[in-house]
């Protein structure tokens, strides 16, 4: 009320708009708290409606159709702990999936480190074997193999906090939250995140060091202590470490094919046709209102802005719009279309929805929007001539289907019947987002919407760089306006680039961890392939001596490690299909891609597999270099 007047939000009973914070009393619930103040909430809303209803009588115009029950407005109210409720909503679902990446790497990343546990192991079965014969129990030697598992955990645990307090600044840099969806996050490491972190890492070395100390322990000690049962464990091992690798090539594929997803969709938003031209544009806002403007002189200001920024050099047109375009803002309302028809009852149900811009004359040649029909706005559309709008082709398709909107009339005030007509009709530009399907929409003259004007946007298309002429144009405004600073100075480029923050942020961090967990899949698969051929070189020297030639064990080492390979990359299509029902409840983040798009899960697939190959090329390659005669002595 001391900013806008008579204007202002709050005596507008129908704009819920207003968050409220309050403390319970002693004893009381939130569900209390709830149903207490919707039953206030629902009676001033119903009161509001009737009197609308009253105004609509008492203007001759048809009754708003009557609400049912379940159509009754409701209170939402949560616990003050959880945060503010829009913007948990808008990150719960990001921020979900992207804790299930995580989750999937360190799964990753355990298998590796099982991989390396079970190695360990297999090099210690001879000093195990001695221990036991030499009477240690069987669960004394498992709980220290564990306490092992453990502290490399915890270790890893605290070099990942360690990480963690280097770049969690660099982090929410990059993240570049747009608009209104800016929230404060507090990247702050308190107790209950390190208490989850070390948590965490102590059942991971538990679950992940379990299997590798009861393999360890479970010996027959004669062949152990002859070392004698080397193959037969060696076999055994084999087996569980392999599995564990066509693990990590199944999760890694998973994260690239998301990967994969969303990088298409960060894609296919930037080629999206805005509608109106980006480049070489300028914006920034004013608000002359804080410096007292208003009225005449603010129009006035307004005027003389525009004139002395359209005679900067290197300016080829200016205009100004009460919100930039691509900004997720926007204004919105009901309008009563002519020719409704009432029902039965004697009631008609509310009209479409329509959003409306407030814009100069010449907004349209200077964002470069067709005009496909009519006229646009002139200097003579003021408070003084009949209300007039220029409406995009969405609005005509939706509201004047196979008829020309030009000339037709409708009210957009209900409360104060006001005939509006349509001079124009324009093609349909993008308004609040990329994403977004265009709505319909109206665009208004700003002298005839002066309760709209406080601050405004101006677009400035310049003939080169927009930003070389940032600094002319602020001395423009100042030798109109001294005191008047430039707000918000960005090229239309940038405004758009900040719509889609959100998608590139997610579309880095899921590209990045895609590659982590290929490289750590592709790890594994040397790891093993590398501990293989040493445990086998006695039989490739044999294989050799016998006649094999290098590029026969080159072969086999290749399709041994690629069976894996194609084995993971199997079990992690079908996985990706097998996800696709909870894929689809993220599709609100995907944009002209589907969760089982055959192109995005082929070159995950092929990028896999190419790494994959060169990862079982190098021990397959040191394979083929095996003397056969220093073989056959290899123990």
């Amino acid at each position: 009320p001391q900013v806008s007047g008579d204007r202002s939000s709050m005596k507008g009973a129908g704009d819920w708009w207003l968050r409220l914070m309050g403390r319970l009393k002693p004893g009381a619930t939130i569900e209390q708290a709830r149903t207490s103040l919707d039953v206030a909430f629902q009676q001033s809303a119903l009161e509001h409606r009737e009197a609308r209803q009253a105004q609509r009588r008492a203007t001759g115009q048809e009754s708003i159709r009557a609400l049912e029950p379940k159509d009754y407005p409701h209170l939402g109210a949560i616990s003050g702990s959880q945060g503010e409720m829009n913007s948990r909503e808008f990150f719960a679902k990001p921020l979900r999936l992207l804790f299930g990446v995580v989750a999937l790497v360190l799964l990753i990343a355990c298998a590796n480190v099982a991989n390396l546990l079970l190695v360990r192991a297999s090099s210690r079965q001879k000093e195990i074997a001695v221990r036991l014969a030499m009477g240690a129990s069987r669960w004394r030697l498992i709980r220290q193999l564990l306490t092992e598992s453990v502290v490399l955990a915890m270790l890893g645990g605290g070099l990942g906090v360690l990480t963690a307090l280097w770049i969690k600044d660099s982090l929410l840099g990059v993240s570049e939250w747009a608009g209104r969806e800016m929230i404060s996050l507090n990247p702050r490491l308190d107790l209950r995140v390190l208490a989850f972190t070390f948590g965490l890492s102590f059942l991971t070395g538990i679950v992940f060091g379990v299997v590798p100390a009861l393999r360890a322990t479970r010996l027959d000690l004669t062949p152990a202590l002859k070392d004698s049962g080397r193959s037969s464990s060696f076999a055994s091992r084999s087996l569980l470490s392999k599995s564990l690798v066509v693990a990590q090539v199944s999760l890694s594929l998973l994260l690239l094919i998301g990967a994969g997803l969303l990088v298409r969709t960060l894609i296919n938003l930037q080629r999206v046709e805005t509608g109106f031209n980006e480049r070489n544009l300028l914006l920034f806002s004013v608000d002359p209102s804080l410096l007292g403007y208003k009225d005449d002189r603010l129009r006035a200001l307004y005027l003389q802005l525009f004139q002395h920024i359209e005679a900067v050099p290197g300016v080829r047109s200016a205009t100004f719009s009460r919100l930039p375009l691509l900004s997720h803002a926007s204004s919105a309302g009901t309008f009563d279309r002519p020719g409704a028809k009432a029902a039965p009852d004697g009631t008609v149900p509310p009209t479409g929805e329509v959003y409306y811009h407030n814009v100069r004359e010449n907004f349209f040649a200077t964002m470069e929007i067709p005009l496909l029909l009519g006229r646009t706005f002139t200097a003579q559309d003021d408070l003084h001539a009949p209300k007039v709008v220029v409406v995009n082709q969405t609005f005509a398709r939706e509201y004047f289907p196979e008829e020309n909107p030009i000339g037709k009339r409708f009210s957009f005030d209900v409360a104060k019947p006001d005939p509006i007509e349509i001079i124009g009709l324009v093609k349909d530009a993008k308004y609040t987002s990329q994403r977004e399907e265009t709505p319909a929409t109206m665009y208004r003259s700003w002298l005839q919407t002066p309760g709209a004007t406080d601050s405004m946007t101006f677009e400035v298309r310049t003939a080169g760089d927009p930003k070389a002429s940032v600094a002319t144009i602020r001395q423009a405004v100042r030798e109109v306006e001294a005191n008047l600073p430039l707000n918000n100075i960005k090229t239309q480029i940038e405004q758009a680039d900040e719509t889609l923050s959100m998608e590139r942020l997610f579309a880095k961090l899921m590209s990045l961890f895609g590659v982590l967990a290929q490289q750590l899949a592709s790890i594994g698969l040397y790891g093993v392939m590398a501990y293989s051929v040493s445990r086998r070189t006695q039989e490739i020297g044999i294989r050799m001596a016998l006649g094999a030639d290098r590029a026969r064990v080159l072969k086999m080492i290749l399709r041994q490690g690629m069976a894996l390979t194609l084995i993971g990359v199997a079990l992690g299509v079908a996985g990706a299909y097998a996800l696709t029902k909870y894929l689809e409840s993220l599709t609100s983040m995907l944009f002209g891609v589907k969760p089982r798009d055959p192109l995005t899960f082929g070159v995950a697939v092929a990028l896999l597999t190419i790494v994959a190959l060169v990862a079982c090329f190098v021990p397959a390659r040191r394979a083929t270099k095996v003397n056969p005669v220093e073989a056959l002595r290899y123990e």
